[in-house]
């Protein structure tokens, strides 16, 4: 038997050589910094990023922040209090937490890392602006069935949802239920409709049975954390109006996108076959609009002649005119994957 390897499987080795290059290029460099205002006392926030450092004390460094608590109990154990005294914030209760250093009681420090899609409960000793560099990754809110969740969004930040507009397309949170930390107070919303969300903020939100929602506009790559495209092919992201309104959608481009030449395909079916025609991807694209519940394909393909480097990344901002945002990593490699 012949040990060397064949022609045909180099080139299916070199071609997974090339995946794992473009997925760990997409990781290490489709950077957004998020920043969250902070008062003093407790605040519940939202992180939507994989910090670079993802140590807390790197994270707060610079920063008056003095503990970090994370929920990690299960559905059994009280999720919330009314008071989120550091008597209260403790593992009996269900929370994980991160002492500074500084602190005495530091050696019972529980969280060892931040990281995206997770909320947080903050004591800071004076107001702040707290800024985060790191991964941009799609939200994957895990809601738990006949529960509180306490979860958060990335919203715009002059005109985001109320928090009815927000949950109106997801039968398991009507009616909505929410607790707001308000003044170290987790306090229930009198009135959603007339309350405008923010964004990184994080509450506790009641979800009836299962729910996989993510909000008004559904975002899902066909390659799952992102999209990954190589040489002249196309990767999809399936794009779904939630809501019982038309929805007005608009995918910008990030500063850096000159490195990552892209285009995208508007497809149509006829008699006979299915045609399509490629078009540059501008700065800001403004898509048609999405009609009540409607779902649709949107397509991306590279200009791999115009691209300086063999693997490139930039991020897209796909936001809505009802005031919501998602974060899309692209991953382009000049050769065919």
């Amino acid at each position: 038997m012949n040990n060397l390897i064949s022609p045909r499987l180099m080139k299916v080795i070199a071609a997974i050589s090339c995946i794992f290059s473009a997925l760990f290029a997409s990781q290490a460099d489709t950077i957004r910094t998020q920043s969250i205002s902070l008062h003093k006392g407790w605040n519940a926030v939202y992180l939507q990023v994989d910090p670079t450092n993802s140590k807390p004390a790197a994270c707060f460094q610079g920063t008056p922040v003095s503990i970090a608590a994370s929920y990690i109990g299960d559905s059994t154990t009280v999720q919330y209090v009314q008071n989120p005294s550091t008597n209260s914030i403790n593992k009996d209760n269900g929370w994980a937490v991160w002492y500074s250093p500084d602190r005495p009681d530091a050696f019972l420090t529980q969280i060892f890392s931040l990281n995206a899609n997770n909320a947080y409960l903050l004591y800071a000793k004076s107001d702040c602006v707290w800024s985060v560099t790191g991964t941009a990754v799609l939200p994957a809110i895990k809601w738990k069935p006949n529960s509180f969740t306490l979860a958060g969004f990335c919203l715009d930040d002059v005109s985001p949802p109320t928090f009815s507009q927000f949950f109106s397309g997801s039968p398991a949170h009507q009616p909505c239920r929410i607790y707001r930390l308000v003044n170290d107070q987790w306090i229930l919303l009198s009135s959603p409709s007339g309350t405008q969300m923010s964004s990184g903020e994080a509450c506790w939100i009641y979800c009836n049975g299962g729910s996989d929602y993510q909000g008004p506009l559904d975002v899902k790559p066909q390659d799952g954390r992102g999209v990954l495209i190589g040489g002249v092919s196309q990767s999809g992201v399936l794009l779904a109006n939630k809501t019982a309104n038309p929805l007005n959608v608009t995918v910008a481009s990030s500063a850096d996108s000159a490195a990552l030449p892209l285009a995208y395909v508007l497809r149509a079916i006829t008699d006979t076959n299915v045609v399509s025609a490629e078009f540059d991807l501008p700065a800001t694209y403004n898509m048609p609009v999405f009609d009540a519940n409607e779902s649709r394909g949107f397509w991306l393909t590279l200009r791999p002649e115009r691209m300086t480097a063999t693997n490139a990344t930039t991020l897209l901002k796909i936001t809505t005119d009802i005031g919501t945002q998602t974060w899309l990593p692209v991953t382009g490699n000049r050769s065919a994957l």
